[in-house]
């Protein structure tokens, strides 16, 4: 019998393989978090450029109405609709040096799903002012 046992301790036949069955899960977890943080950044980087381009766009004369602003947003955010959720706000005021102005508030979420488990999403928030010109 302690033949045997020694037989079974110093045999190292198939210990790559128990090796990489503990190690794949950990590098494959870590590589789809890698994808979803930079589809993240992407989402949120598209965002920020729609938010830009409507503040742009809602400066010009003729002054565009809200519903052409929102086209004008959900028209720049290109591919990034189909990573994750996302809507603008708009709201014109008047600052207190009497300047007319339009704020721009881009809302949405990117929902994290590492194939076996959900995440929940992460908020995404990007504002801009845009005055107009007298």
């Amino acid at each position: 019998m302690s033949r045997l046992l020694r037989n079974l301790v110093g045999d190292r036949k198939g210990a790559a393989a128990v090796e990489f069955g503990l190690a794949i899960p950990v590098a494959l977890v870590m590589l789809l978090g890698a994808m979803n943080m930079g589809i993240y950044l992407y989402f949120k980087n598209s965002m920020t450029t729609a938010i830009d381009e409507t503040a742009r766009a809602a400066i010009l004369y003729p002054q565009p109405s809200d519903a052409e602003l929102s086209t004008k947003f959900e028209s720049n955010l290109l591919t990034a609709k189909k990573f994750g959720s996302a809507a603008v706000t708009l709201t014109r005021g008047t600052s207190t040096d009497g300047r007319k102005y339009v704020e721009l508030v881009g809302t949405g979420s990117y929902p994290v799903n590492l194939v076996f488990v959900n995440l929940g999403s992460l908020p995404v928030r990007s504002t801009r002012r845009a005055y107009f010109q007298e």
